[in-house]
């Protein structure tokens, strides 16, 4: 009868471990390019903020009126003679309809503001000549998904400060879909304080850039960010 050894075959804890390092690697990067990505998501967004805001008041500066307040934008504006762009508004020196979110219509100063922005090259975002109310389409989208609503000047106590300026939603309702739930959105309240600490102050209820939902108490300047799980909007204060 002849001898012979059975071998068995398997991996050695050397192989087991080199394994879990390039799969440690792999999720690492998996996870490091998703927060790059949200990095660029965010900067971007704060380029776009300030963007507005200084084409509206480049605007003021060359036309006399706010964009989408101007009274005869076919005549003063390049490339303005269809609708919306077209589309006059009353010269009062403020965005009408003020402070609401109710749905927007296509003659509204706080849906033209955009096209006349465009018309006079002052911005250049995703938006098309059109009167639908879609974002990328009549209004803006954001990188940071859905896209700016303007929704009018607000005066006065507003969230437990003093404001007199317009103001834009960062919002995925833009007309018909508002206003039963415009909180709602696709943006996060970590993201929403990556934003706040980069375009403004980083306190969620103070400053130019606002949210309710990611802080304990909007109504007290104190209270800082909470752990609110869900999505929400987030609304900026213009300086014109």
């Amino acid at each position: 009868m002849s001898n012979h050894i059975t071998t068995k075959n398997g991996f050695t804890l050397v192989e087991i471990s080199i394994v879990m390092i390039i799969i440690g690697l792999l999720i690492g990067g998996t996870f490091g390019g998703m927060k790059l990505v949200e990095n660029m998501q965010v900067n971007k967004t704060v380029q776009d903020l300030k963007a507005i805001d200084s084409a509206a008041l480049t605007f003021k500066d060359i036309y006399g009126r706010l964009p989408g307040d101007l009274t005869s934008p076919s005549t003063r504006l390049p490339n303005c003679t269809v609708a919306p762009c077209a589309t006059a508004g009353n010269g009062n020196r403020s965005i009408e309809p003020s402070n609401t979110m109710t749905a927007i219509v296509a003659t509204d100063e706080k849906f033209t503001f955009w096209h006349h922005l465009q018309a006079a090259n002052l911005i250049t975002m995703n938006l098309r000549n059109t009167t639908d109310m879609s974002f990328g389409e009549g209004q803006p989208m954001s990188s940071l998904d859905a896209g700016y609503r303007l929704t009018g000047y607000v005066g006065g106590a507003y969230w437990a400060q003093n404001r007199s300026s317009h103001q834009f939603w960062l919002t995925n309702e833009p007309s018909a879909a508002c206003c039963a739930t415009w909180y709602d959105n696709t943006i996060t309240c970590p993201i929403i304080r990556s934003l706040d600490t980069k375009a403004d102050d980083a306190r969620p209820t103070t400053g130019r850039l606002v949210n309710v939902h990611c802080t304990a108490d909007h109504l007290d300047q104190a209270s800082d960010w909470n752990s609110y799980t869900g999505d929400t909007a987030v609304v900026f204060f213009s300086k014109f």
